[in-house]
């Protein structure tokens, strides 16, 4: 039984259609459609993979005259490509907004329901943390709406409005493109790639530096860069880099004391793989200065007992176990696998997705936008997983 129906019920109450008001809300757009992209400040109902949606319709539906208008929250993420809009609209604005639109697109919010009061056509997304039928666009025709809801493992919703992982996350960006491409009568998009995993950290752009040359990190739209000592050791570049901007350091080998010393208030983050020739007194200096610091190594679990004696004062240290494709269940015994990436590193002015593409120097790009690549089977590549969105080639 829906929730509204029980609200009814025990109420001695009759359902009908609410009465919205609408106040005018100027967009210099006449052929639009909505994606808003609030959650109810619900962890769950947050779908992060909005912007490869966009990126599927928008040169689809800009070709029929169409433009995407982006609703939301003030703290929701801007997706590029769209007409801005989010934290400008209370709700009777947004009311406006919706009913003049070709098509809504929004997880269960209160802008679909909103769509589903006029009637729109409408895509809406569902965690699997309930039964759709309580909580569905309650005054939505069959033919108007499509629901997609993520899988989980567990048999029956859990109900918990923080999942980890979300599973509204399962649904694939080709899903919800193509729902909403039938219902604008756009049959132009023939997927090449299926969606087989997307990464938890896809949707947060990371850019580190090889040290080759210094990087103005304003231009790159960053507040602070990440220095990959572990792959190039140049203090002399670091140091010019510290004097730039903030950075945050993954390196395997001490940084001197000139560094630490004179540097610290620059340093956001210390990363410190250990490995056989590791040093303690390094890791002491950085936090008598007050440096945040992790520690990471890759060596065996047999090794780990020893070292944590080495850093017992200093916090505990995360072994980086090896992985390999048969981890991930989505890609096992799976050929023609691509990947993208939004784990860059820049070298030479040149944007590599991931450090196995670096170490082969391959697969460099003068932007960050780059089309899928081969994925790169190395225990490197694997550990990087999270940063990357996996498809399997059609055809």
């Amino acid at each position: 039984m829906h929730i509204l129906e029980s609200y009814a019920l025990q109420n001695d109450l009759k359902i009908d259609k609410a009465l919205l008001y609408e106040k005018f809300f100027p967009l210099a757009v006449d052929k639009y459609i909505t994606i808003d992209t609030s959650s109810m400040n619900t962890s769950a109902m947050s779908y992060d993979h909005w912007q490869l949606v966009v990126d599927i319709i928008r040169p689809r539906v800009e070709a029929e005259g169409i433009q995407i208008v982006q609703l939301g929250e003030k703290n929701c993420i801007p997706l590029t490509g769209c007409y801005m809009a989010i934290g400008q609209c209370n709700f009777n604005q947004k009311a406006y907004v919706v009913k003049n639109s070709l098509l809504h697109l929004s997880s269960n919010n209160q802008s679909s329901h909103i769509a589903s009061h006029f009637n729109k056509k409408s895509v809406v997304l569902f965690p699997y943390n309930c039964y759709i039928s309580q909580f569905k666009p309650y005054w939505s025709s069959p033919e108007n709406l499509e629901i997609l809801q993520g899988t989980s493992s567990t048999e029956r919703p859990s109900y918990n409005p923080s999942e980890s992982p979300k599973s509204i996350n399962t649904i694939t960006p080709e899903e919800v493109a193509e729902k909403a491409l039938r219902f604008l009568n756009i049959d132009t998009f023939k997927a090449q790639y299926r969606t087989l995993r997307i990464g938890s950290s896809f949707h947060r752009p990371r850019i580190e530096s090889n040290l080759s040359h210094l990087l103005d990190a304003k231009k790159l739209g960053m507040s602070s860069l990440i220095m990959r000592m572990d792959l190039n050791f140049n203090e002399e570049v670091l140091v010019k880099q510290l004097q730039s901007c903030p950075c945050s350091i993954i390196t395997n080998r001490p940084l001197n004391d000139f560094i630490i010393n004179n540097y610290h208030k620059q340093i956001v983050e210390l990363v410190y793989y250990i490995t056989d020739d590791h040093d303690p007194e390094f890791i002491k200096k950085a936090k008598s200065k007050s440096i945040t610091f992790l520690l990471r190594t890759r060596k065996d679990q047999q090794s780990i007992p020893d070292l944590k004696l080495d850093y017992f004062d200093f916090g505990m240290i995360q072994p980086v176990p090896e992985k390999s494709k048969n981890d991930f269940i989505e890609l096992k015994d799976k050929n023609n696998l691509y990947y993208k990436s939004k784990h860059f590193i820049i070298h030479d002015n040149q944007f590599y997705p991931c450090t196995a593409a670096l170490n082969r120097l391959k697969q460099g790009s003068p932007t960050m936008d780059h089309e899928p690549q081969e994925v790169i089977d190395d225990p490197i590549f694997w550990e990087e997983e999270e940063h990357f969105h996996f498809f399997e080639k059609i055809g």
